[in-house]
């Protein structure tokens, strides 16, 4: 692999995943990008992105995937990769897939149609990528001791994201509610009236199994992070946390570093 990482779209990492033998991924992604199914598309997709591997140096017809090494060898490591982290901020998606037997993870960021692949130690934490995939490393830290926790009921939780906008710009200027809650709805309409996300998973691309083991919801607020806390839920109760970017960082680099441990 290239020190600087391997970019490929999302057309172009189809055809390289069929090429090396795993058409059940390559046709998951075709059918992502709503391409049919079938023997003829496969030759003519893998035809029309030939050219765009070869531009970029990925391509050896004295192999028989076609591929330069370095590319296979990521796409065998990626399918084999069975603990890993994705991340979701808006359209913008990071995995992290941990290499089996190894200590080093395979870092994937996929933004507009493009991933872009690097290897990542895990000795260097996760913390300054999960601050740049969050857009959290552009934000100054704030004393949050004024700002409580917020406790929204179940039902209020499950109307957030139906909520007209407009009708959240009236809460939002509604001084009858308390300022911290208005900052809260503030934020979330800010970010698309949607939480960002964390999901520790398993996958095994082979066996078409796929087991999210946790999800851990938060929202970026201008100085702070929103942390969803619904481990109460149960007693129709969640909680949002107010916590620093600093500390939330920290947290979320433990839980990936123990799960990856486990």
């Amino acid at each position: 692999m290239k020190s600087e990482g391997v970019s490929l779209t999302t057309n172009e990492l189809a055809s390289v995943l069929a090429l090396c033998g795993y058409e059940t991924m390559a046709s998951q992604i075709l059918n992502s990008i709503n391409l049919k199914e079938s023997t003829d598309v496969f030759e003519r997709f893998i035809k029309d992105t030939e050219l765009s591997l070869k531009g970029k140096g990925f391509w050896d017809e004295s192999r028989s995937t076609m591929l330069v090494s370095g590319l296979e060898d990521l796409m065998h490591i990626l399918v084999q990769s069975k603990r890993k982290i994705r991340c979701i901020k808006e359209d913008r998606v990071l995995f992290i897939h941990l290499l089996k037997g190894d200590q080093r993870t395979l870092i994937q960021e996929i933004r507009n149609h493009t991933h872009l692949f690097s290897i990542h130690s895990m000795e260097n934490g996760f913390q300054s990528i999960l601050l740049s995939h969050f857009e959290l490393d552009r934000k100054s830290e704030k004393t949050i001791e004024e700002i409580p926790t917020l406790q929204l009921s179940e039902t209020i939780y499950d109307q957030l994201h139906q909520i007209e906008p407009l009708v959240i710009d009236s809460m939002i200027k509604d001084e009858k509610l308390a300022g911290p809650l208005r900052l809260f709805l503030s934020d979330f309409k800010s970010n698309q009236q949607e939480f960002d996300n964390v999901s520790l998973m398993e996958m095994d691309y082979v066996k078409d199994y796929a087991e999210i083991k946790e999800v851990i919801f938060l929202l970026p607020s201008e100085n702070f992070v929103w942390h969803l806390d619904y481990h109460k839920i149960h007693e129709k109760e969640i909680y949002v946390v107010p916590t620093s970017i600093d500390e939330y960082s920290k947290k979320l680099n433990e839980a990936i570093s123990l799960f990856f441990d486990e």
